[in-house]
């Protein structure tokens, strides 16, 4: 149902409800010609808004309905990758809020462009609705502009009339999703899934939606988590997306806590163009430390390397730095996978919530060794350690399908902190660190292992050392933009050939903790790093 002031109008009978140009529009006249003039107005009036709403805005609603609003250099950016084409055309906002990505777009519009515009905006949360209806009263004051505003979840909207046959299909969509999880069983995940969509995630379904909404030739601008690029969540929703639209432009901000300073958000962000119709050779990556910075590093990528051709997995990889996305083409060329060399990585078996009951602080009798992230330190393990995670796991008819036997094994955190200086951190363990046949790794680590049993003393160090230098956290970070490793991430990788892990692993054996020690090592040893 349209809105004129976040209420249904009855006298439209269901029907879509325009909003109306303001008294001062009608006086004008609203010459297009006029309206540059007016495109700083525009965004000052909606952030106005935007931070009048984010003050009103509880801090329960906010995380229930995964609000974020955009500020202005953010909305403003978005805005100026849309390529525009002169003549009529229809713009889409998803999760519109206060109107800020369409003030942005508009503002553009009168600048640049020539034609009427017809613009769309969803909003669930009616309490935005008056601020939703003036910022788009604003909007409609120049010639040939229309708005409507439906005051609906937008993944109900879309589903039940956004996507009918007879539907409208736009030419431009802007969007800042909201970013919550979504539940396996909650009805969105149900009805997405008929439609092909595997959306674990909000910010996913709504560009899921919205690209099926793109006209011939249609772009879409979003601001999301970087986290769709990579990892096995999201797999599904990479392949949806790469099959049916192309990524034209990606940028990065460098600074995860700037993008929405006022809300506090940390996530990594990306801000994409992607166009419906002729398929792209190339993708501009840029970035910059954050949406107030004049420095921008910007590069055309060819297709292929933003998106490997024999990917299984899909993962998008993001290169701004020359220098950085040359280190990552000397890996991509290493002979060894993981899986060529005969070996596994997994995640860690115990998931402590679900044997809590079998949790232990200390070592008892008939207890085995449990290591955590935090018994991680300088490459390799300090156990047991004092604090709050248990160092022990009963043993039991129940527990013993968790366990390892004693062994040579290298550790990953899954999630590394944001003081972390590698993204992928990692340590050996050995039977000189731990007591007993058998061992226990909690669930917030990958294992690398030997078809479930220890590794060779010496490619155990080799590939922690591999793991943690330079060159593979930079490599890393042109597919991750975030904190968790995967074990699918870590099998993405590729690895030095077993005599070069042996070698590596013979020199290294004392310098785990040395970071400039196990880079010039990794330089000498590895071949294809210097070509």
């Amino acid at each position: 149902m349209a809105l004129a002031l976040g209420q249904a109008d009855p006298r439209h009978n269901g029907k879509t409800a325009a909003v109306p140009k303001s008294p001062a529009a009608r006086t004008r006249g609203g010459s297009i010609n006029a309206m540059p003039r007016r495109a700083t107005d525009l965004l000052a009036a909606a952030e106005a808004r935007r931070r009048r709403a984010s003050m009103n805005l509880h801090a329960t609603g906010r995380s229930e309905l995964g609000q974020f609003f955009t500020p202005p250099p953010v909305a403003a950016f978005l805005a100026s990758l849309f390529q525009l084409k002169d003549g009529p055309a229809k713009l889409l906002d998803p999760g519109a809020g206060v109107g800020s990505l369409t003030a942005a777009f508009v503002a553009r519009w009168l600048a640049k462009a020539r034609g009427p515009l017809q613009i769309t905006a969803c909003e669930v949360d009616q309490d935005l609705g008056p601020q939703l209806k003036d910022t788009l009263a604003d909007c409609v004051q120049g010639v040939g502009l229309q708005a409507e505003i439906f005051d609906r979840d937008f993944i109900d909207w879309a589903i039940t009339s956004g996507l009918h046959p007879t539907g409208q299909r736009y030419d431009y969509i802007i969007m800042n999703p909201p970013y919550r999880k979504l539940a396996a069983k909650s009805w969105e995940r149900s009805s997405l899934s008929k439609l092909g969509i595997e959306a674990p995630n909000l910010y996913a379904a709504f560009v899921g939606l919205a690209i099926r909404l793109l006209a011939p030739e249609g772009q879409l601008v979003a601001i999301t988590p970087r986290s769709f690029a990579n990892g096995p969540y999201f797999k599904a929703f990479r392949q949806d997306l790469l099959s049916r639209v192309s990524l034209r432009h990606i940028h990065v901000y460098e600074l995860r806590d700037k993008a929405f300073a006022d809300a506090k958000v940390l996530q990594e962000n990306v801000i994409f163009l992607i166009s419906n119709g002729t398929p792209s050779s190339s993708v501009t990556i840029s970035s910059s430390p954050s949406p107030l910075s004049d420095i921008t590093v910007s590069r055309a990528v060819p297709y292929r390397e933003v998106v490997k051709p024999d990917d299984p997995d899909s993962f998008i990889h993001l290169t701004p730095d020359a220098d950085d996305a040359q280190i990552a083409r000397r890996l991509s060329r290493l002979p060894a996978t993981i899986q060529s060399l005969g070996l596994s990585v997994s995640t860690g078996r115990v998931v402590d919530f679900r044997t809590a009951s079998n949790l232990r602080s200390s070592p008892e009798n008939s207890t085995v060794p449990l290591v955590y992230p935090t018994h991680m330190t300088q490459g390799r393990v300090l156990w047991p350690r004092a604090g709050k995670k248990p160092n022990a796991l009963c043993l039991n008819q129940d527990t013993r399908p968790l366990l390892l036997p004693e062994g040579w094994y290298v550790l990953v955190k899954r999630f590394s902190s944001k003081e972390e200086r590698r993204r992928i951190v990692a340590s050996v363990v050995c039977p000189d660190d731990l007591p007993g046949s058998l061992w226990a790794f909690e669930n917030h680590l990958n294992v690398y292992h030997d078809q479930n049993v220890g590794l060779s003393p010496l490619i155990a160090i080799g590939i922690c050392a591999w793991l943690n230098s330079t060159p593979v956290d930079i490599a890393f970070r042109q597919f991750s933009g975030h904190t968790q490793v995967n074990a699918t991430d870590l099998r993405s990788l590729r690895y030095p050939s077993q005599d070069e892990l042996l070698t590596l692993g013979q020199a290294a054996i004392d310098k785990l903790s040395d970071q400039r020690a196990v880079d010039r090592l990794v330089s000498s040893t590895v071949k294809g790093l210097e070509d």
